[in-house]
């Protein structure tokens, strides 16, 4: 029997007929898996709104996950390609997500490489997928102030995922063993020496606590020799990547100092460096729903003048089912063992996945954790989650990129609010603490981890969340107002659970959560219910502070600095807000200095009064003395908690915060000296932060009621056995001296809060001097939370005289307090 040749259909593809162009079409050309048989018509919504305003350069996609969000992104790549416009690339958050992608491209029947060197890719024949890592960083493929590698539409996936890697790769961060510490240090050392010598001398000493901001007149004039410096080190692993981004941009950069560690990174990150993302023919970003937009132009230098409208499907009905419990506002008297044991009981039958801010604290969590993810053993953890039954997983910082759907993660913990990723971010924290910028970034950074657990429509998730602070956060009127309307209308759904549970103990709350987990049919009704009727958010926000301030960033850059001036002081005419105002007065400084160095003095100066958290201006400023309301501590107190509070919850939540915060532990210093100014704020007498506020005096001074002052150095990081140091000690005394040049006529006692009052070799007593060590912490904890519980009572929280009562029951008024919680020294 003769052999026949099959037909060859390849030539049948050229013919004349036009490419196939709108993605929904080009997904039903495809050989794809089985499991692919249509498009959602969520997303064929999505690609339809697209597809009409495709020509737009800069457009922003909004979809929950679960939404099918990458089929959609690689479908508007093909279209793209198919209409010229390549070639096409698609950013990930990082490596398993792009690997993800590829997986996922694979069984959609489209051609993909994770080589942007790939042939078939800059011939736009294959989509190429990589991670943000990828394109944006010192030694980019795609090439760093010139186009090595071309690319014509890009998609940036998870854009709000995408801005702490992209941040990162934008900053220079030393160890201090390393040579480019201890150099850059010797070049400004002098300077830093003149503006806050004790700090400084903490920093040589290695002090892990110790940190500070390089003056930007300081930075400006040795700017030269650090960058000689940089260079030096140029091929170093800790700068190779980084170096050749920042090179340009050192006149625009800030530099944060710290006992251990040294950062250099700009304001801002200059992703205008990768030309060939500037140039691409189209720049599609999709993000979740949150609601702070600005990293579209903060992060990727897209001018919000030009975004559209985002292309956003018309329903919520893509998010998938969250039962959202705060245990703390169900029953305030709830403590951390509670919770634990709580769910260390629900991680029995299924996964539990708890989300905490830190490594240390993810040390509470030992003696119950199956499993502690941090760092590099992320992606292991996760897969073990995603493949079977683990228990309780503890995932240390990690609010994005990663998945757990399904019955990888049934029930997600959040402890507390999240915690900065940098020394910028902490300064900056400082200044901006509890204004609306900080909020936002807290809410944002919630929700994206509130999404690790739902990750379609048809997933469940209980989501429990814990901590007084981040609890009393969203339950303020401007927390609720950040959150997106999805998220925002199953808080209150669970909020009306709240008001049908009355104190519930811990058994009470799992048994409604496993109602969610067994899907108890009502639940289930009900909870879908609520998304019904929510419309997508159509409308991008943007932060106008963070915009102008890139606006500016933008003009500085270009040798515009009067016009980066004209803007930043309209933006500050229009804020109300001080420390915001403050914020920008404290940017416009850095601008204004190579201009008129005067000029930024003042402005400096300007900003330091507004909060004095800023930079310090290079002659100082004027100390304000702190005055006490004498003789009216019940009704200070009143006015401070109706100012403060919004219910008793809140008051209680405010108090149990205060406890957590007042213990001696390592590394918590700056908390703790927080924490002892908002307890004098919270008992009705004032107080101040000399140290933090004015770079010089003691970490607190109380104005006692009575006329005496408290000088307070805090203590509550060291390690207890050796007693008082004499380094400690002497910090006390002079912050005696520093305390008596500005209040000569002023009685005082001299306070230091440490875990023993033994005198340690060598150390000296500062005469008057008192100490609250253990036992007194721990008997003001107790007081505080037994003096919180009798407020609870509206009849007692706004009549003075029961407040003074209780005051002095609790031993917290002024004239009680000191012998009460303090000792003199061994």
């Amino acid at each position: 029997m003769e052999d026949k040749m099959g037909i060859d259909f390849s030539d049948m593809l050229n013919g004349e007929g036009e490419d196939v162009l709108h993605p929904r079409d080009i997904f039903f050309t495809l050989n794809r898996q089985s499991q692919f048989s249509f498009p959602r018509d969520i997303q064929t919504e999505v690609m339809n709104q697209w597809f009409e305003r495709r020509d737009e350069v800069n457009s922003v996609i909004k979809l929950n996950v679960g939404s099918g969000k990458t089929i959609v992104g690689l479908l508007l790549l093909q279209s793209s390609l198919n209409e010229g416009k390549g070639p096409a690339l698609y950013v990930a958050p990082d490596i398993q997500l792009a690997k993800q992608v590829i997986k996922e491209a694979e069984a959609l029947g489209l051609d993909v490489t994770d080589d942007p060197r790939d042939g078939a890719y800059a011939a736009g024949e294959r989509i190429c997928v990589v991670n943000v890592y990828k394109l944006f960083n010192g030694l980019s493929v795609f090439g760093v102030g010139r186009s090595d590698i071309n690319i014509g539409s890009v998609i940036i996936d998870d854009a709000h995922a995408c801005v702490s890697t992209i941040t990162k790769q934008f900053r220079i961060s030393i160890r201090n063993n390393h040579n480019v510490y201890s150099e850059v240090i010797s070049i400004i050392s002098e300077d830093l020496i003149g503006y806050n010598q004790s700090r400084f001398l903490e920093i040589k000493d290695g002090d892990p606590r110790a940190y500070m901001e390089v003056p930007f007149w300081t930075w400006h004039e040795r700017q030269e020799d650090i960058l000689r410096v940089l260079h030096k080190y140029r091929s170093d692993d800790n700068l190779k990547f980084v170096y050749p981004l920042l090179k340009e941009l050192l006149h625009l950069c800030r530099c944060i100092v710290g006992g251990q560690f040294l950062e250099i990174e700009p304001l801002y990150p200059a992703t205008d460096l990768i030309q060939s993302f500037r140039r691409a023919k189209r720049r599609i970003y999709m993000t979740a729903t949150l609601s702070d937009d600005s990293v579209l132009a903060t992060h990727f230098g897209a001018d919000p003048e030009k975004l559209g409208q985002p292309i956003v499907p018309s329903s919520s009905q893509s998010m998938g089912e969250r039962m959202i419990l705060m245990p703390q506002e169900l029953n305030p008297e709830l403590t951390l063992m509670d919770v634990q044991g709580m769910l260390k009981q629900l991680s029995c039958q299924g996964n539990v996945v708890v989300i905490v801010p830190s490594e240390l604290a993810s040390q509470e969590w030992e003696n119950v954790a199956d499993q502690i993810l941090i760092g590099d053993n992320v992606p292991e953890g996760v897969e073990l989650l995603r493949s079977g039954h683990v228990g309780l997983t503890i995932l240390v910082n990690r609010y994005d990129g990663i998945d757990l759907p399904g019955n990888a993660c049934r029930v997600l913990a959040i402890v507390d609010l999240p915690e900065v990723n940098s020394g910028a971010d902490l300064v900056d924290s400082e200044v901006l603490d509890g204004s609306s910028v900080n909020l936002r970034r807290h809410v944002e950074r919630i929700e994206q981890g509130m999404g690790r657990g739902v990750r379609s429509n048809d997933d469940f998730c209980a989501v429990l969340l814990l901590g007084t602070k981040l609890t009393s956060r969203l339950r303020s009127p401007e927390g609720q107002a950040m959150l997106t309307s999805a998220t925002r209308a199953q808080l209150n759904l669970s909020r009306q659970i709240a008001q049908r549970l009355n104190l519930p103990s811990t058994q009470d709350i799992i048994e409604v959560i496993l109602q969610c987990l067994a899907r108890d049919p009502n639940w289930v009704k009900v909870s879908k219910k609520v998304l019904v009727n929510l419309k997508g958010d159509d409308a991008l926000r943007f932060d106008s502070a963070k915009l102008t301030l890139r606006s500016a960033f933008d003009n500085v850059r270009s040798n515009q600095h009067p016009i980066a001036l004209a803007t930043v002081d309209q933006e500050i005419d229009q804020t109300s807000d001080d420390q915001i105002k403050a914020w920008l007065l404290s940017r416009k400084a850095i601008f204004e200095h190579p201009m008129d160095a005067a000029a930024a003095q003042r402005t400096i100066a300007a900003a330091h009064r507004l909060e004095p958290a800023v930079t310090k201006p290079m002659h100082g400023t004027t100390y304000k003395q702190l005055t006490a309301a004498v003789g009216q501590q019940a009704a200070l107190l009143i006015a401070n908690h109706q100012a403060r509070f919004m219910d008793s919850t809140d008051m209680k939540l405010f108090a149990d915060d205060l406890c957590n915060d007042l213990q001696f532990k390592p590394e918590t210093a700056d908390l703790f000296e927080a924490a002892v100014n908002e307890l004098a704020f919270f008992l009705g007498i004032c107080g101040q932060r000399p140290e933090r506020q004015y770079k010089e005096g003691p970490d607190n001074l109380w104005a006692l009621p009575n006329g005496d002052f408290l000088i307070i150095e805090c203590k509550n990081g060291v390690t207890a056995g050796n007693g008082i140091s004499k380094k400690d000690a002497g910090q006390l005394g002079q912050s005696v001296e520093w305390f008596k040049e500005r209040y000569a006529a002023s009685s005082y006692l001299p306070i230091m809060i440490h875990p023993e009052r033994i005198l340690g070799q060598a150390a000296n007593q500062v005469s008057l001097m008192f100490v609250i060590e253990h036992f007194g912490l721990e008997k003001l904890r107790n007081n505080l939370r037994g003096f919180a519980r009798q407020l609870v009572d509206p009849n007692v929280a706004k009549n003075a005289t029961e407040v003074a009562a209780r005051l002095a029951q609790f031993e917290l008024n002024g004239e009680a307090f000191v012998n009460a919680f303090a000792k003199p020294p061994k």
